[in-house]
C-alpha cells in the first residue's frame, strides 16, 4: 500500500517519481531478470534497448520517432490541447511519443511488430499472472504491474506512465487532450476486437501509479467530438519480435 497520497490533474506533476520507480513493497517482489539484452533501431535511427522474456524481445522504452504528438494539426490548428507546452517538450524526451493506431502499426521497424493481445498475455504470464487472469478484462493480476515498470535493476521492461491523448469535451476546447501523464500509461496492441461493428476498437494495456495490476481492455481508435469532427486517439508504443 502506498503511503504517499497525491492528487494529479491532467499534466500536473505533483511528485518527482518516474515511471520506472520502485514502489514501497519492492523488497518483497520476486526477482525477475531478462534472458537476454540487446539493442535495436527505429526507422529514424533512434537506438533502443530490448529485453527477452519467454521467446519474445521487448523494447524497454517508448517509441519516439515521427512527428511529436503535440505538433499534430487539423486544418492548420493544433489538435492536442496542452496545459503547458514547455512541459510537453520536456516529457517527450523522457516518455517518448504518442501514436494513433495506424501509426503504431506503420512505424514498426523491419523484423518487429506492434505486439498482439496474445503477446502481452504471454509476457504477463511470464511475470507470474495466471492464465485465467491474463484472459480476463479489466484490472488483473497482483504484482505484475510493478514488475513491468522496473528498470534495469529489475525486469528491465520499464513501462512508463506516459499518459494518453483522447477527446476531452470541455467548455473551452473540443480538441483532444493530453492527460494522465505520470498517473497512467496506455499501450496499443495490434489486436482488433471483432465483436464491435459500429466502430474499430483495439485491445490495449494500461498501468498505473496507484495499482500493482495491469488493465486489459478495448478502446475505440477514433473519437467524434460533439461538433462531428473525427479525431484519432494516441497511446504509447512498444514493439516486439520473436527471439532471434
Amino acid at each position: 500500500m502506498k503511503k504517499i497520497i497525491y492528487h494529479i490533474l491532467c499534466f500536473t506533476l505533483s511528485f518527482s517519481c518516474w515511471g520506472c520507480h520502485d514502489k514501497e513493497n519492492s523488497s518483497v517482489l520476486p526477482i525477475v531478470k531478462p534472458e537476454a539484452i540487446g539493442t535495436m533501431f527505429d526507422k529514424e535511427g533512434n537506438e533502443y534497448t530490448w529485453v527477452r522474456y519467454n521467446g519474445l524481445d521487448w523494447m524497454t522504452s517508448n517509441l519516439k520517432c515521427g512527428k511529436p504528438f503535440y505538433k499534430l494539426a487539423h486544418n492548420g490548428v493544433y489538435v492536442v490541447y496542452l496545459d503547458n507546452k514547455d512541459q510537453a517538450l520536456a516529457e517527450y524526451d523522457s516518455l517518448g511519443n504518442l501514436f494513433s493506431y495506424e501509426e503504431a502499426i506503420a512505424n514498426a521497424p523491419e523484423g518487429w511488430r506492434l505486439p498482439t493481445d496474445e503477446d502481452w498475455k504471454k509476457l504477463e504470464r511470464t511475470l507470474g499472472m495466471s492464465a485465467t487472469e491474463a484472459d480476463a478484462l479489466g484490472w488483473r493480476g497482483s504484482i505484475e504491474g510493478e514488475l513491468i515498470q522496473q528498470d534495469a535493476n529489475g525486469s528491465g521492461i520499464c513501462l512508463l506512465l506516459s499518459g494518453i491523448v483522447s477527446l476531452q469535451e470541455r467548455t473551452w476546447t473540443k480538441y483532444p487532450y493530453f492527460c494522465q501523464v505520470r498517473e497512467f500509461g496506455y499501450y496499443w496492441t495490434s489486436t482488433i476486437d471483432e465483436s464491435y461493428t459500429l466502430e474499430t476498437t483495439a485491445y490495449y494495456r494500461r498501468i498505473g501509479f496507484y495499482t500493482s495490476q495491469i488493465e486489459r481492455n478495448v478502446t475505440a481508435i477514433q473519437e467524434k467530438s460533439t461538433d462531428g469532427v473525427i479525431y484519432n486517439k494516441y497511446l504509447s508504443v512498444r514493439y516486439v519480435r520473436d527471439a532471434q
